[in-house]
């Protein structure tokens, strides 16, 4: 399990303490480090060793490579791994309202407060836009309630997460997780995200 580590120390007497920043800082996600739990003690306990630079470092490094694995991962999505992320909707009934018109990622981001990391995760699902689409409309040719279906399962979700108050990259990090929900493979759960950003991207989830 991981652990949300500051690498500017949270407390006066925290390891790297900084007193020239603020409450807002020390919290926003460019302080905060994810490690295990014998590593989060081991960067407190040896300050010496673990100086502020150095954890960024550590950081950028790490979420390059994440950064990297994300573009491969959407690079391979296919027919058949959407099938698999999609198959819970089978049940679904259309939605009744909202739209399938082009609205911009960007502002859709602005909107909804999304940080940097959730914008990557959202560029890397675009590039699997053509596949997604593509699927979709085969789909949607055998069964033309496949579409508003789709839509419907998404929408409703997102709007039950609005309405309990989750909002900015809590929410669209629950989105990422009910587009994946019981999948285990990691080419199935990618292809839920992909899905997820296509809907992203051309109708009004994320719209409210």
């Amino acid at each position: 399990m991981g652990e949300a580590a500051h690498i500017c120390g949270e407390k006066p007497s925290a390891a790297r303490y900084e007193a020239s920043m603020t409450d807002e800082q020390r919290d926003s996600v460019h302080n905060l480090i994810y490690l295990c739990a014998d590593h989060h003690i081991v960067i407190d306990k040896a300050e010496v060793d673990w100086s502020v630079s150095m954890l960024q470092t550590l950081k950028a490094s790490h979420e390059a490579k994440v950064r990297m694995a994300l573009e491969v991962a959407f690079a391979d999505v296919a027919f058949p791994e959407l099938e698999n992320a999609v198959s819970w909707i089978s049940s679904q009934v259309p939605a009744g309202n909202g739209s399938f018109e082009l609205v911009s990622p960007e502002e859709k981001i602005r909107k909804n407060e999304l940080s940097n990391g959730s914008r990557h995760i959202i560029a890397c699902g675009l590039m699997s836009l053509t596949t997604v689409s593509d699927y979709i409309e085969a789909e949607a040719q055998q069964d033309p309630d496949f579409p508003g279906r789709l839509k419907a399962g998404f929408l409703e979700h997102y709007c039950y997460l609005r309405k309990v108050g989750h909002k900015s990259d809590e929410l669209f990090e629950l989105m990422c997780d009910f587009s994946q929900r019981g999948m285990c493979r990691q080419a199935d759960r990618t292809a839920g995200l992909a899905v997820l950003i296509y809907l992203f991207e051309i109708c009004d989830v994320f719209e409210s």
